[in-house]
This record gives C-alpha cells, structure tokens and sequence, in this order.
C-alpha cells in the first residue's frame, strides 16, 4: 500500500508523526516474506491490499480477541492501529472509533497515589502495564509467592477470578497460592482456585445488585436491577467496604454506606440522576456520536497526534517502532516439538472457565479437546476422540483428539480451548516468555508435541 501510494497522504501528513520511519521499516515485510512467516499465500496479501486500498477510507479493521497473549501482542494491535492511520480510517463511521467519555467521577486512586515507591510487583520489568494501567505483573507476583522476589508476598484476598485454570504455567500458580500464609476468595462457585483458599466468601451475583455499566462505543449509560437477594451474601462494595471498616481507613476511602450510594457519586458530574437510569433500563444515551473530532482537538497520546513511532517507548529502551518479533517457533525451531499451539479461542457456550457447571451445556462439550488438521492426525496415527498427551517444555495435558476440516486448521498447528479443569491448556503454556511491552505472557504459538496415551496394558485408550 505504501509502495502504491494507496495510502490517505492528506491525513497521515496532518494528523501523523513518525510516518517516514514506519515506511522504511515496513520495506522488509514483502509479500513472500509474510508468506514465509506466517502461511498466508502472498496472492492473498495482494488481494487483501488491492480490496482495503478500492475503500479507502471506508475499511474496518477490527483486533480481534486475544491478540495481546504472546510476544508480539502490543506491536500487533499498533500495527493494525498504523494500517488504519493509512487508511484514514480513524475516528468515521464504520472506522476506528474514538469514544467520548461520559464525564462520570472515577473511583480509581492512581491518580491521587503513585504508589511506585512500594515497589509495585514488575513495574520495572514492565513499565509501560504500570504506567498506562495500573497494575503489577500477575506471573513475577507468583515468583514473589514462591519466595524469589525483592520482598515477600503472603496475602491475598481475591475476587472474580480463578487463575489455578486461566493463568499460565497453572502448576506453578497452584504451588504458588498453596504457598501463601492467607489465602481470601470472594467467588460465586467453588473453583480451583477457592479450593485452595482458607477462607471463602460468597460473592453477590448480578442479579444481587444495582451495577453502571457503561458502553463507550455507542455513548450509553445503563443500570441493571436488583432482583434478588440472599441472606447472608455481601455485594462486591458492601466486602471492601466493611473490610476498610474494620482496619480504619473508611472515613478517606469508604465514605458511602452501600453501592446505591456510590452510584450517586460516579454520576454526580454528569447530569443524568440514578432515578433515570432506573426509569430508562434500556439504558441513555449520554452524548451524540461525533466523527472526524481531531479536526477540532489532538488525539490522546503525547504528540497529540497519531504516532508511527513512540517517543514514550523509546525512552523505556523499547522499540518506538511496531516492531516484529518471529514467533519462538520459528526462532528456535525444536524437533522435540514440532507443532504449534494455540489457546484461548471460545467455545459458543463458555466464557473462561464459567458455565462448566451447567448441564445442559456439557451435553454439548464435556471437556478440552485438542483440534488437529487431518494431515497431522494421519501422520501420528491419531484417530478422532481418541485420548492424548500434549507436552511442552512446561508440563503435559491429557485431552480427546477432534479432527476438524482441513480449511479450519493449518497443517502443524493446534487448538485447545482454555478454563477447562479436565483437559488444562495453562499446564503446557508459558509464564515466563513475555511481550517485552505488556507483559504477557504466551498463550498462543507455544511449541508442543503430541502422544498417544496407553492404558496400564500398553494398548492406546480408546473413546
């Protein structure tokens, strides 16, 4: 596109820093050296330029879900954030979006307390995950458990997650948490992870409670309704709240009686009252969408306009460029594992690990399996259900064998969906190779092997 000039020139010159180093960097990614990395024919690359380049600026260029876990995960989304910039395809309609927000108070402290000088867990290893989010790495937080940190951490109290399953290199958290001198869950069900727990809370569902939920795309605020309520069962507020009540720091932190009340606060600014909200549940359009608005006031970053290349990452030693890093499989080829895997693709039914309780969904899905391209099954003599052994440098994970079509599937790789307990994905996955930006960790492209699992007769289990 950039040889061609099929690019939106007005826009990059005005609204665009950093274009001609961008430009010189993209020389290398030829046609049939994206061919070579990644398998998509280079007939297809020309026809995709061909097809964006007829619609400027009219091109939807969506991210997807997931993209972020492995080592390019930041770098890629800039890239695909560059490709619209060369489009002009930011901030239309049908384009990039640039919400506007509501206005509404914010409850985060982060701006009030810096907090880094306590040492956040990897905002030195990571900066760029402290600076923009304001949060510590979880996979260095569970070498911190482990007792390899700068200090030690023997505490947590968790709410709404369960990385037994969901997080990486999952025997290592297991051993992790088992390790800690208090371990607090506040969850609905008992998971993995509140197996491990020494207290565990139930957590309020949505139905338990009154929640804001905000939809930046399309500029609505709603409110859900409380419709239920079980004795005994705290909302997510009320446990924090008590909690900063008991240890004497509510009057500066806590100073709201119930959630109802919060609410009131968050809205205040704005100009639309709780008692909309409530009268209005479909929910209420808090400003018009607006296009083209960097006519009018800078984009959100430094320079105030879109930037090829990043001064801030610079500054950090990073690249300032959406730099391309070749996948570890392709890096350091191993014979020992010669397939690739993928995770984290979704299931219709299932999110994460919810929904594995419900039985009428486990008719349809029981468990993990692993997904393999008819070519590799018939090269490793794997038939269809039949039980095997992924293994990857970090451990092993016992799944059912599908064959899917061959157009589903490239040759040499392979799927398996996670937040399964029976059929773990995160004990063949990663924790220790990591974007250089985010931090996070590889999820996806993690070089494996496949075997046959043989009964105690020696005989291969069967379906």
């Amino acid at each position: 596109m950039i040889e061609a000039n099929a690019c939106d020139q007005k826009f990059i010159e005005k609204y665009s820093v950093g274009f001609e180093a961008f430009a010189r960097y993209a020389e290398k990614f030829t046609p049939e050296f994206v061919q070579q990395q990644t398998g998509v024919d280079r007939h297809i690359l020309h026809a995709m330029a061909d097809m964006i380049a007829d619609s400027l600026p009219k091109v939807v260029i969506f991210p997807g879900i997931g993209l972020e876990h492995q080592q390019n995960g930041v770098n890629d989304v800039r890239t695909i954030a560059c490709l619209a910039t060369l489009c002009g395809a930011l901030d239309i309609r049908g384009g990039f979006t640039w919400p506007e927000a509501m206005g509404e108070r914010k409850l985060s402290l982060c701006d009030e307390i810096s907090l880094r000088d306590q040492k956040p867990i990897g905002a030195d290893r990571f900066p760029v995950l402290y600076d923009y989010r304001w949060e510590c790495h979880t996979m260095t937080a569970m070498n911190y458990m482990l007792g390899q940190g700068e200090y030690p951490l023997k505490g947590i109290i968790m709410t709404a997650a369960n990385p037994v399953i969901n997080n990486p290199n999952s025997s290592k958290v297991a051993k992790a948490l088992s390790s800690l001198d208090l371990l607090v869950v506040n969850d609905l069900f008992l998971t993995e992870t509140a197996k491990l727990a020494h207290y565990v809370f139930p957590a309020a569902t949505f139905l338990e409670r009154s929640e804001l939920h905000f939809y930046p795309k399309y500029h609505l605020v709603a409110l859900t309704r409380k419709v239920a309520e079980v004795s005994g069962v705290h909302d997510e507020y009320s446990l924090w709240h008590d909690l900063a009540h008991r240890l004497g720091f509510w009057l500066e932190y806590f100073p709201w009686e119930n959630e109802e009340q919060v609410n009131r606060w968050i809205l205040e600014p704005t100009g639309i009252s709780l008692e909309e909200l409530q009268n209005h549940p479909e929910g209420i359009v808090y400003r018009p969408l607006r296009y083209k608005k960097f006519e009018a006031r800078p984009f959100p970053t430094r320079s105030g306009k879109v930037e090829f290349t990043s001064p801030y990452l610079k500054e950090l030693n990073l690249s300032e460029i959406s730099e391309y890093i070749p996948p570890r499989y392709l890096r350091h080829p191993q014979n020992d594992f010669p397939l690739v895997l993928n995770t984290g693709a979704r299931h219709p039914l299932y999110y994460h690990s919810r929904y594995h309780n419900i039985p009428k969904f486990l008719k349809a899905l029981q468990a993990a399996q692993v997904e393999m391209n008819p070519a590799d099954a018939e090269r490793l003599g794997v038939e269809n259900t039949e039980r095997v052994r992924v293994i990857s440098e970090i451990g092993s994970v016992e799944v059912r064998a599908k064959i899917v079509d061959a157009a589903q599937l490239l040759p040499g790789f392979v799927e398996i969906p996670h937040g399964w307990q029976d059929g773990n994905v995160n004990l063949v996955t990663f924790d220790n190779i990591n974007d250089p930006i985010s931090g996070f960790p590889l999820l996806k492209a993690v070089p494996v092997r496949i075997e046959k699992v043989l009964n105690k007769k020696g005989n291969v289990h069967e379906a």
